[in-house]
């Protein structure tokens, strides 16, 4: 009998497997990173300005980590022959505005947890109880930041208001606390990788280089595919069973039997589907708001285009 592989064996596999995707996935987002980045590097250098100013470039640039977290959510959910230009664009086109906002967000929270804790960690000098409030700002970031792995993974997985996008995010920051905890974890191996390869840094300018290669070449999409690997099986389990009660609950109120959640529509029109992005899965996507597995949706459309021709 061969044996059953252990979760982090088939986290490397898919990083391995997929690493020149994961290569490329980090060139493309380079590009509008060094866009964003130069004048807000050159506003906080030259002129002095502060670390606030300096990362205003995540705003801008968040639209395009759509496109990073669906190539990442592909391979790290198993897909085989992930087409990263194609599938990394149609994200940043699909999600332009509402990552615009989540990049306004992201960008408040980080500073407001960076001014948090920077203001106790100064204060501690004036007496042991300001460890209080450092700890439940330090608590509150990471909840935050669980939230933070959340809203992108949700946004380009699920056709959903964003307020649900963000309520959704928040209860699974406490609710899923084990994959979470898996996820931070990945995500601290990842950065002290990238913090021990500096240290051989022998001046600013080879600082400079350093980190710009591992921005180019490894941590976005590196990054993103650990949290994603850990958070992904967990958070469509929660959506399915969310989806499968709230569609019992109404047919119990309007008398009828339950069904299942992948019940075709034959009325449907589904002329408008790429086929070719369906895989003959058990995996459920979000169509026209419901569930559906891949499979049922790619044989309910191979169905209704050989009755076409």
């Amino acid at each position: 009998m061969e044996r059953k592989k252990l979760r982090y064996e088939y986290l490397l596999e898919r990083y391995f497997t997929n690493f020149h995707r994961i290569l490329l996935t980090n060139l493309i987002f380079a590009v509008p990173s060094a866009v964003f980045f130069v004048p807000f590097y050159l506003l906080f250098f030259v002129l002095g300005w502060s670390l606030p100013v300096a990362i205003l470039t995540l705003i801008p640039l968040y639209p395009f980590y759509a496109g990073v977290v669906l190539v990442c959510r592909n391979i790290a959910r198993g897909d085989s022959d992930v087409p990263v230009c194609k599938t990394f664009f149609k994200a940043v086109k699909e999600n332009f505005l509402p990552f615009l906002l989540h990049g306004a967000v992201v960008y408040a929270v980080s500073m407001l947890c960076y001014v948090s804790i920077s203001l106790y960690v100064n204060l501690l000098s004036l007496g042991w109880f300001f460890y209080i409030p450092l700890f439940f700002s330090i608590l509150i970031a990471l909840f935050l930041l669980y939230a933070i792995f959340y809203i992108p993974l949700m946004n380009v997985t699920y056709e959903l208001p964003l307020k649900y996008v963000y309520k959704n995010s928040f209860l699974m920051a406490f609710f899923e606390l084990k994959n979470n905890f898996f996820a931070t974890f990945a995500l601290a191996i990842i950065l002290g990788i990238c913090l021990t390869m500096t240290a051989f840094s022998s001046s600013a300018a080879v600082l400079l280089i350093i980190l710009a290669l591992l921005w180019t070449l490894l941590f976005p999409a590196t990054a993103t595919f650990m949290y994603v690997f850990f958070i992904y099986d967990g958070m469509t389990e929660i959506m399915k069973s969310k989806d499968e009660h709230n569609k019992e609950a109404a047919e119990k109120d309007q008398g009828k039997k339950p069904q299942r959640l992948s019940a075709p529509v034959t009325e449907e029109d589904l002329s408008s589907i790429d086929i070719s992005t369906l895989k003959d899965t058990d995996d459920y996507i979000f169509h026209n708001g419901r569930m559906v597995k891949q499979s049922t949706l790619l044989r309910m459309a191979k169905e209704q285009q050989e009755k076409s021709e």
